[in-house]
């Protein structure tokens, strides 16, 4: 039986784990490299990535614009900052959105 964070774990989720831990902020896997490792599609590999977040317990970083892209180990706080930073500007970008859409409806509903 092969553990993850003492988990059992399948050998696809154990090779992605491996993976991710070798990489860093400045050179970090890319789902393409996960995708021929464990001949898993690029959807199950995002899932395995948030089975590894939030079942596991891992650290595990990514980048999602420019060319270099991917996933990596968060080792301090610096690449701890280096995800979150872009996430909380989506979050933002959709609270907007949902805000934007109420006030429409009101608007669209009141001109009625």
């Amino acid at each position: 039986m092969i553990l993850i964070n003492g988990i059992p774990a399948t050998k696809e989720l154990v090779t992605i784990f491996s993976m991710v831990k070798g990489a860093t902020l400045e050179n970090p896997i890319k789902t393409k490299d996960l995708k021929r490792a464990t001949g898993l599609s690029e959807r199950t590999i995002r899932n395995a990535i948030q089975d590894l977040r939030f079942n596991y317990s891992v650290p595990v970083g990514s980048l999602r614009d420019g060319a270099n892209n991917g996933y990596y180990f968060i080792r301090n706080q610096d690449d701890l900052i280096a995800t979150i930073a872009p996430i909380r500007a989506q979050a933002k970008k959709e609270l907007n959105v949902i805000n934007k859409l109420k006030d429409n409806l009101k608007n669209w509903n009141d001109e009625r």
